[in-house]
């Protein structure tokens, strides 16, 4: 009989969460289960997973305030152990640091270890900015408390790259406690198009959210000189994001033709446009927070299906992204850097088809959903024992 394994994250499941669904499915030896705090009104398509929240749906309501009163002192709810407990876990796989500093008093009256994914904003943002309540009253204690997590015999951290371990260790967690762990792609759904790269129009392509972290609007202000050098260049971008209105007026202030934005899309959507595109740009930048990126699952999605990655990203550096090897890298907010590799791209893209065969043999040797999946069971078997 195959061991359980409660994953948990707060909100079930929001769109830019597929990893979680994907690594989830992917597993062979255990049995997921979804555990959150709410299911979200607009989300991902997990029913083929079993699901359960802490709280069930349509709860009276003083349960429903008592539930509330025990979340707020960071406490277990006593009904929500019994839940857990119905499960019959031999373990606790939390995603995100902000869901595992939630999860843990459940855990731990349960008796059961857990796993945490540290994938970006939740180890990357400064102390001072939990803590002045810019995230909100409720986390404010949220780098204190992780801390504390870090300090538990049964708790052991997963960082999605080896820059997240990095911040990590900057952060105070140990660094004997944190074990690099990648999610992956799925090499059976992302495999390069039907038409080969060289013959597709000069397109370059975005996906991501529409907020600071994710720089969309360096890319506007690069391609607008990439126009004047390559006229027929065009600009997808995919995402939905509060900075969808002033990105809009960037494009009309510079007087920016073929920009096109499509709104949220969904993973079989984005693969689509990937296949359309030469280019996939990811212009992040570390925001005034200090939130940066991880390991974007967009760019190995990208470099997966064969076409040319240009990324800021500090996240993946040195684990997915090699500059000139596995992708083209340039500096934070260097719009002059990121047009001029653009436009070299787009005029000579014969002269970098190694670099497309180097990504996607990195994909398979390092990066498949199912060899990350079994290397994760493997975790689980290793820290289930404790």
């Amino acid at each position: 009989m195959s061991k359980k394994v409660i994953i948990y994250q707060d909100g079930l499941l929001s769109y830019s969460e597929t990893f979680i669904k994907q690594q989830a499915l992917a597993l062979v030896s255990w049995k997921p289960i979804l555990v959150g705090h709410k299911y979200l009104g607009r989300s991902l398509d997990f029913s083929m997973i079993q699901s359960q929240l802490l709280l069930p749906k349509r709860s009276p309501l003083p349960r429903r305030l008592l539930y509330m009163a025990y979340r707020w002192l960071n406490k277990a709810d006593p009904a929500g152990i019994n839940t857990l407990k119905d499960i019959n876990a031999d373990l606790v796989h939390a995603h995100f640091g902000t869901s595992a500093v939630d999860i843990w008093p459940y855990a731990k009256a349960l008796d059961l270890p857990m796993l945490v994914t540290l994938h970006g904003f939740d180890i990357s943002i400064y102390r001072e900015w939990w803590e002045s309540g810019k995230r909100g009253r409720r986390k404010r204690k949220y780098p204190q408390q992780l801390l504390k997590l870090a300090q538990e015999p049964k708790v052991h951290f997963l960082a999605v790259s080896s820059a997240i371990k990095e911040r990590a260790i900057k952060f105070g967690i140990p660094a004997e406690k944190i074990t690099v762990s990648y999610i992956g792609v799925n090499t059976e759904d992302f495999t390069p198009g039907p038409v080969p790269i060289l013959e597709r129009k000069n397109r370059i392509l975005y996906v991501g959210r529409l907020v600071e972290k994710k720089g969309a609007k360096y890319l506007i202000d690069a391609f607008a000189a990439v126009k004047k050098a390559v006229p027929d260049a065009e600009l997808i971008i995919v995402g939905k994001g509060g900075m969808e209105e002033q990105l809009r007026n960037q494009i009309n202030q510079l007087n920016l033709s073929d920009v096109t934005f499509t709104g949220a899309l969904t993973s079989t959507q984005v693969k689509e446009q990937i296949d359309n595109c030469k280019i996939f740009c990811l212009p992040s930048i570390t925001a005034n927070s200090g939130d940066a990126e991880g390991l974007p699952i967009s760019i190995l999605e990208a470099q997966a299906s064969g076409v040319f990655v240009v990324s800021s990203s500090s996240g993946g550096v040195g684990d997915n992204l090699i500059d000139r090897e596995t992708c083209f890298t340039f500096a934070e907010k260097d719009s002059n850097a990121l047009a001029s590799i653009l436009t070299n791209i787009l005029a000579t893209p014969e002269s970098y088809l190694d670099i497309i065969n180097n990504q996607q043999e990195l994909i398979k040797s390092k990066f498949q959903l199912r060899s990350c999946a079994l290397e994760l069971e493997n975790l689980y078997a290793i820290y289930s024992k404790q």
